[in-house]
């Protein structure tokens, strides 16, 4: 681990991801769900989500649960630019809002 702790919750942004690409994408014959990052980035209900959409996108993009061209993608230059769910959610998993922070200490 690292010293320095993030100011959100990570796994739970990447799950965010993974749940918000397989409610807007189109499921692709390989099983994989495809969408772009301006479908992503202009979805009404996403948006109120996440703090940092390309943050939240990097992440999963590290830990190979999602994947898409370059390394930052920015509105609107790369509106266009599919963004690739490779692992899906676990049927059944529930998706709330982010913990609070200052839960943790007790």
């Amino acid at each position: 681990g690292s010293s320095f702790t993030m100011p959100y919750d990570v796994e739970h942004e990447i799950k965010l991801v993974q749940y918000h690409i397989a409610r807007i994408g189109q499921e692709q014959p390989d099983g994989t769900i495809k969408t772009t990052f301006g479908d992503l980035f202009n979805d009404k209900e996403a948006e109120q989500i996440f703090e940092s959409l390309v943050g939240s996108l990097k992440a999963a993009k590290k830990k190979n649960i999602i994947k898409f061209d370059g390394q930052m993608l920015l509105m609107p230059v790369h509106k266009d630019v599919p963004i690739i769910l490779i692992e899906k959610l676990p049927p059944g998993t529930v998706v709330g809002p982010p913990k609070p922070v200052s839960d943790n200490r007790f």
